[in-house]
């Protein structure tokens, strides 16, 4: 059986192919090397954590400022107003848990979304071939 047939290329014998090919330049595949391990005392600033933000402690600023608030790097958090200075719909926001289906009035824009979710809910718990914890939503009537 014949021995396998070898490319030559610059890199396995380059005086060779100098010879026989000339200023013909062939294509070598240049793979990344190993990367080399620094010395002890060399920082690697690839495992630096990201910095969170700093956290008011102090009182009086935060009855006073709202913190946290400032997109800036240059400027400081905006001041409270009082409360007749912001609109009716802020305090009428639900920050608690979300509202059941049973418990959204049926034909608005809310029990359409919810019942929208729950639905994708049940489909997704299906597809899985788990239970479904949530009540089943309603036949839709349209």
């Amino acid at each position: 059986m014949a021995a396998p047939m070898r490319f030559l290329t610059r890199r396995t014998c380059p005086q060779i192919c100098h010879r026989i090919l000339g200023s013909v330049h062939v294509q070598v595949a240049n793979y990344a090397k190993a990367k080399v391990p620094a010395f002890k005392g060399a920082k690697d600033l690839t495992n630096e954590k990201p910095k969170g933000p700093s956290v008011e402690t102090d009182a009086a600023v935060l009855t006073t400022h709202c913190c946290g608030a400032n997109i800036y790097k240059d400027g400081s958090d905006p001041l409270l107003q009082p409360d007749e200075e912001y609109p009716d719909w802020l305090w009428k926001l639900n920050l608690g848990p979300a509202k059941k289906l049973d418990e959204i009035e049926p034909g608005t824009r809310e029990y359409f979304k919810r019942l929208r979710k729950e639905n994708i809910w049940a489909e997704n718990a299906r597809r899985k071939g788990k239970k479904f914890s949530v009540q089943a939503p309603p036949a839709r009537k349209y």
